[in-house]
């Protein structure tokens, strides 16, 4: 996926409810840019090397974005809006390879009631699957951790998930780790011990997850491997 947007060099200066943080660009300016989720604003401690891009929305009060992180081992992509599209490249170029057996991979909308998925895929023998994507930044001892949390709108979704295997289709939820300095990914259970407790049962009945790890620089991010889920 290119990334083409301007982007500026900024440190954090402070960080506000785990949302917005204060940024010194290289003139000395300070500017406020918005979190796009708790987690990239967790990583945001002061004197954190970031990128911001400018909003294009004029009426918009916060005019920058976060757009990637520096740490030591590399640099984090922080916009998650991004997930479908990379999810989606991933897919028309073959890399999703739990996926082999579909060739049709379709975005799902709003007005067709199906209870925050994203995508449908399918199979020329007519098999489809339906999938929802997320992006996991967290980082422990080298491995992308989750569940960060869940909302009333994901337990919708499991529940969703369970009525379609039901009706006989296959359910996944896809993990996007966006950072290049994680070598698996592991379900714990301190983060959030109600969303570890949900989906652990999600999976007992059927629920199927995955994860892929991204090639990741300024100019282009992509996902280029599959990545184990330790439990």
């Amino acid at each position: 996926m290119q990334y083409d947007h301007k982007l500026l060099q900024a440190e954090v200066v402070e960080v506000y409810n785990r949302l917005i943080v204060d940024a010194k660009l290289a003139n000395n300016k300070i500017v406020s840019a918005l979190c796009s989720a708790p987690e990239i604003a967790d990583m945001c401690k002061p004197g954190t090397k970031i990128l911001l891009k400018r909003t294009s929305r004029p009426k918009r009060l916060v005019k920058y974005n976060i757009s990637f992180i520096y740490t030591p081992q590399g640099m984090v992509f922080a916009n998650p809006r991004y997930r479908y599209q990379l999810f989606q490249e991933a897919f028309q170029n073959g890399l999703l390879t739990d996926f082999a057996e579909y060739n049709h991979c379709r975005k799902l909308s709003e007005a067709e009631n199906i209870k925050g998925l994203d995508f449908e895929l399918c199979g020329d023998n007519g098999k489809r699957s339906f999938v929802f994507v997320i992006p996991v930044y967290n980082k422990s001892n080298g491995m992308a951790i989750f569940p960060y949390d869940i909302n009333f709108f994901e337990i919708s979704m499991i529940e969703e998930m369970k009525l379609l295997r039901q009706r006989g289709f296959d359910t996944y939820i896809v993990m996007i780790v966006p950072r290049e300095d994680c070598v698996a990914a592991k379900f714990v259970w301190n983060l959030d011990a109600r969303a570890a407790a949900v989906l652990f049962e999600a999976a007992k009945n059927g629920l199927n997850f995955l994860c892929y790890g991204c090639k990741i620089d300024k100019n282009n991010i992509e996902i280029n491997r599959k990545m184990e889920i330790l439990y």
